[in-house]
């Protein structure tokens, strides 16, 4: 899973909501390492159409295997800071996997970004659920590539996005 978390073409698999697509990431998986991240919608597959989104941030904590925090930045069309989201991914090895507890922390919000961050629970939900999909799809393949009939190598994830409030 932290190949999933870390690695920029893993990543752009499915770090974006699903009517969303990466079209441009930088991720250096160190402590102080810089993410970029440029999304599009999911139909303009030839990039003809305007950037939907584009964020900047950076690495807090890098523990391969067990913990990823960062710092991402989206900005508004006019160039303006959104909101900072803070979140920190934690990873525990189970019998039967990898379970990932993701905790987002929002700061620095503004009025213009209000509609923006109404969304992040649900995007962030069908993000999860792609990285779930994607993991499950790669652990099927590396099954049936080396033969094996066992599915005890899935990670999976724990994923409640409601909001506790």
């Amino acid at each position: 899973m932290w190949r999933h978390l870390t690695e920029a073409p893993l990543l752009a698999r499915w770090w974006t909501p699903d009517d969303l697509r990466v079209s441009g990431l930088v991720f250096e998986a160190q402590e102080g390492g810089r993410i970029v991240l440029e999304y599009r919608d999911v139909e303009d597959a030839d990039g003809s159409d305007l950037v939907a989104g584009y964020a900047e941030g950076v690495v807090d904590e890098a523990h391969p295997g067990e913990r990823l925090a960062y710092r991402l930045s989206p900005r508004l069309p006019d160039g303006g800071l959104a909101f900072t989201a803070h979140v920190a991914l934690d990873l525990r090895t189970t019998g039967t996997g990898t379970d990932l507890d993701a905790h987002w922390r929002i700061t620095d919000s503004t009025v213009d970004s209000a509609d923006f961050i109404a969304g992040i629970e649900i995007g962030f939900g069908q993000s999860l659920d792609k990285l779930a999909a994607t993991l499950a799809a790669d652990a099927h393949s590396t099954d049936t590539e080396t033969g094996s009939n066992t599915d005890t190598n899935t990670d999976s994830i724990s994923n409640d996005a409601r909001s506790t409030k």
